[in-house]
């Protein structure tokens, strides 16, 4: 029976890591959409891709988690079990409509005004998102067993005090900008919405190294 939940959790664990993988790429899709790289349509096209299906598996991951809590009869792997399913799932998940909203409200920047847009606000962004890109690839070495010590842990909190810094940097370039307050505000709740992205990952991988470890440290 042992065997049995271990090997379901395994499968639990695969398809979270997919998922995490999955949200690097709704990243890096919002930097070229940031970027103009690529066509608009089809860059959120994509990330609205990603979101649902991000949707449509957080169900079945949640749905098998629910049957391994089921047959665990060892208290603390029971324990870890409904953490993943009540705090890992629910936030990765709020990663990709974190993703989603960015991304709209971009292409409603782009549409409005963009011609106050600096270069200097499209790198802070960029910025942000690549160290969330960075974050993520640490929650998944996590995941995988690869790196499960507080020194990881620690890494992704000063990764996120670069995002927390870059929020600043943009708040204070932004409200200093002359030009359609709408579009401003908007580029704000961007910001806002990359720093709060952050804050899930960090999370998320602090509540994995409690999943693999069974020690729990609160970020």
């Amino acid at each position: 029976m042992t065997k049995i939940i271990m090997d379901e959790m395994k499968k639990t664990r695969d398809a979270l890591q997919a998922l995490l993988k999955e949200a690097q790429e709704s990243c890096r899709l919002t930097i070229k959409l940031i970027h103009g790289e690529e066509d608009t349509k089809v860059l959120l096209d994509r990330i609205l891709e990603l979101e649902a299906n991000a949707d449509n598996e957080m169900v079945r991951i949640t749905e098998e988690l629910s049957e391994i809590v089921g047959k665990l009869f060892l208290a603390g792997l029971l324990k870890r079990a409904v953490v993943c399913d009540a705090v890992v799932v629910n936030d990765t998940e709020e990663m990709f409509d974190i993703m989603q909203h960015v991304a709209e409200n971009w292409v409603r920047v782009m549409e409005s005004d963009s011609r106050g847009l600096t270069e200097e606000i499209k790198a802070i962004l960029e910025s942000m998102l690549q160290n969330c890109i960075v974050m993520l690839e640490k929650a998944i070495d996590i995941l995988d067993g690869k790196d499960i010590s507080q020194h990881t842990l620690n890494f992704i909190q000063e990764v996120d005090g670069n995002i927390n810094q870059a929020n600043i940097s943009a708040h204070n370039i932004l409200l200093s900008m002359k030009g359609d307050k709408k579009t401003i505000i908007r580029i704000i709740r961007i910001v806002k919405h990359i720093e709060n992205l952050g804050d899930k990952i960090k999370t998320v991988s602090s509540y994995l190294l409690y999943i693999r470890t069974g020690d729990f440290i609160k970020v």
